[in-house]
Formats: structure tokens, sequence, C-alpha cells
């Protein structure tokens, strides 16, 4: 069999591909933590840049882990939520932390 349709059948793989992103982990750590504006964002993380940060929200949104709701101000203000797929991903993300503080 080869590896590419080992990994391809892997019941975990539809997770990796989401998370394994780069950034991609901490984006939605913050988002569901309610650090959901793009800028509270880009500040929490960084070294993230721009380009990256707002190429992943837009995957996260076509997967449809997150919505993004764009307020009429001046300038416009948008903010991210997880949606009900999103939140099912959130329990992975909080045993992540705590396998983390437990063992790094």
């Amino acid at each position: 069999m080869e590896s590419k349709q080992i990994i391809e059948e892997c019941p975990i793989q539809p997770v990796v591909d989401i998370i394994s992103g780069k950034w991609t982990a901490y984006i939605l750590w913050e988002i569901y933590n309610e650090n959901n504006h793009y800028g509270g964002i880009i500040k929490a993380l960084p070294g993230i840049s721009t380009r990256t940060l707002s190429t992943r929200l837009k995957m996260l949104e076509q997967t449809r882990i997150v919505t993004r709701n764009v307020f009429n101000t001046n300038p416009p203000t948008v903010a991210y939520k997880l949606t009900k797929k999103g939140l099912d991903l959130a329990p992975i993300l909080v045993s992540m932390k705590k396998w983390s503080e437990t063992y790094k």
C-alpha cells in the first residue's frame, strides 16, 4: 500500500488537514477564546503576517469552521466566530492545551 493512500485513509486526516496549516491552530485558539477581531488576532500572534492571517481565515471560512461578520462601522469592523463545526473542533484544541501543560 502506498504511503499517500495510507495517510488519506487515516481517520484523523481531516482534522490534521485543518489544524496543521502554519498558524491555523493558534488562530482557532484565539477565536475560541473570543479574541475574534482581525486586529486582536494580529496583536496576539507576533510574527504572523497579515497575508498569512487572511489566507488562513479564508480557508477556515471555506471549510465552514468560522464565520465572518462585517459591521457597518468606519472603518469596517470584522469579527470571526466559530460555527457549530468549529465549536465541535474546540475540545481537540483544549485537549492539546492540557497535554501541553502536562508534558512541556
